[in-house]
């Protein structure tokens, strides 16, 4: 891939700041340095242990929308239903956040849902937290990404989406077939790491996985390269010291679970 003409797209850092500062770093070494070409697709915060850090590293690169963790800063959202280590995780980000200097929580707060960008080549990427046309953004098997892709803008050649914690790629072929691979078959199929070139005649929606608390079974962050000119992606993963981040989230007097599943990717 061209670092120049290469998006760096990544969702769901949840206030991990060892994977966060270990994928920046393995971007570095690649030569992707070019912050006016990364996107965060939300969830900054939430679940780990350092929402003020991580906040503070990516304030000042990337465009950002909004995750539904944002979504819960806002004191007239209702966290009733949320989840109950969601819930203290939330409340956690919210007490430090508000203590910081600045408006850090409006502006997180007030976050866009999505955006839309054209290429050199003039077709549309779209990028947001959730998948199109699905229940809370959960896409898993071929029936749901049909649907997801249903009527879609054809100008919107990617979309990509966070919200899972699972690499996915979903594709809606020419012939009116989709194609859905979750992060195993991607891996079998194509292993991390190596190009897959896309079809110009598709549309896609792809899944970047997340940096701070992946859900597939492998607790490297992820998260994806697209060059706009070869258009190919490239999921990447990157290791990072589960152990020390799983401490601090103990040391936070967060949940232990939030700690143990980092080691397990789940």
């Amino acid at each position: 891939m061209e670092p120049k003409s290469t998006l760096v797209v990544f969702s769901d850092i949840h206030s991990n700041l060892d994977a966060l500062e270990r994928t920046l770093g393995r971007l570095k070494i690649m030569e992707i340095t070019n912050h006016k070409k990364y996107v965060g697709l939300g969830d900054i915060i939430g679940y780990g242990p350092q929402p003020k850090e991580c906040y503070q590293l990516v304030k000042d690169f990337a465009f950002h929308v909004k995750g539904n963790h944002e979504r819960y800063l806002d004191p007239k959202e209702s966290l009733r239903k949320v989840n109950p280590h969601a819930r203290q995780a939330a409340e956690f980000s919210r007490d430090i956040l508000k203590n910081g200097d600045g408006n850090v929580l409006e502006i997180l707060i007030n976050l866009p849902e999505d955006f839309i960008q054209k290429t050199p080549k003039d077709y549309k990427l779209r990028f947001s937290h959730y998948a199109p046309n699905s229940d809370m953004g959960y896409v898993r098997n071929k029936e749901e990404a049909a649907k997801a892709f249903s009527g879609m803008d054809p100008e919107i050649k990617i979309t990509f989406v966070g919200h899972t914690h699972q690499p996915a790629l979903m594709e809606m072929r020419s012939d009116g077939k989709a194609d859905f691979l979750p992060g195993q078959d991607l891996k079998k199929h194509f292993g991390w790491e190596n190009p897959i070139t896309l079809d110009m005649d598709s549309q896609y929606i792809i899944n970047v996985g997340s940096v701070g608390q992946p859900r597939d079974g492998d607790p490297r962050a992820s998260v994806v390269l697209y060059d706009f000119v070869a258009h190919e992606i490239k999921f990447l993963r990157v290791d990072y010291d589960v152990e020390k981040t799983q401490q601090k989230i103990r040391d936070a007097g967060l949940p232990d679970w939030l700690a143990d599943r980092l080691s397990e990717g789940k």
